[in-house]
């Protein structure tokens, strides 16, 4: 009988891990929790097969309950958190490539999109902790957008997830969300619509 734990040892095993203590002290988790995953004799969550996932390249869903394919995941960028007020703490530019986690990529990606996460239910209804919204850089004009929901870096290098709605004059911007007041009338230096959300 297939099970996550059968599952998650053959992951392993395709990933060239070939001893599971030796796995699970090179991605600094706690040994005898991993074994007792890989053994069967614990169960383990969403977030756990997520970690296990990406380390071992294949899916979280796949581990879980075996469906889709167990073959390596394509894994893309996070580029940023999404805090209260809908604003985006970046810590890699989207031109490096670079990143301090990733992520599973969503259907059909191209090679440029990344993923953002929120932190926090300061966004909540619209998003919940550890959502992920995936989006890649837009190089139309941003009048373009209005109406769309979009990852927008203002001017002065704030960055947002907002709806876009036409400013007072051509330039501007106002910038509309579930929870927050608008921000109106301000220049963007670019917006790229949100192209797909993974609820958490």
């Amino acid at each position: 009988m297939d099970t996550p734990a059968k599952r998650l040892k053959a992951a392993r095993e395709k990933a060239g891990f070939g001893n599971a203590t030796l796995a699970a002290k090179q991605n600094r988790w706690t040994v005898s929790t991993y074994l007792g995953h890989e053994n069967g004799s614990r169960d383990f969550d969403r977030e756990q097969a997520k970690k296990y996932a990406k380390a071992f390249r294949t899916t979280a869903a796949w581990l879980m309950t075996g469906e889709g394919e167990a073959s390596t995941a394509q894994m893309i960028p996070v580029v940023g958190y999404i805090g209260a007020g809908a604003e985006i703490t970046p810590f890699d530019d989207h031109e490096k490539g670079a990143s301090l986690e990733e992520v599973e990529a969503p259907p059909g990606a191209g090679d440029s999109v990344v993923a953002v996460i929120v932190r926090g239910d300061s966004m909540y209804p619209a998003y919940r902790n550890r959502d992920e919204i995936y989006y890649e850089r837009y190089d139309g004009p941003p009048i373009d957008l209005i109406g769309r929901e979009c990852i927008v870096k203002l001017a002065d290098g704030r960055m947002y997830i907002k709806t876009l709605a036409a400013g007072s004059e051509p330039g501007l911007v106002t910038l509309l969300s579930f929870n927050f007041p608008p921000i109106t009338d301000v220049p963007i230096e670019w917006a790229a619509p949100v192209k797909w959300v993974r609820k958490n």
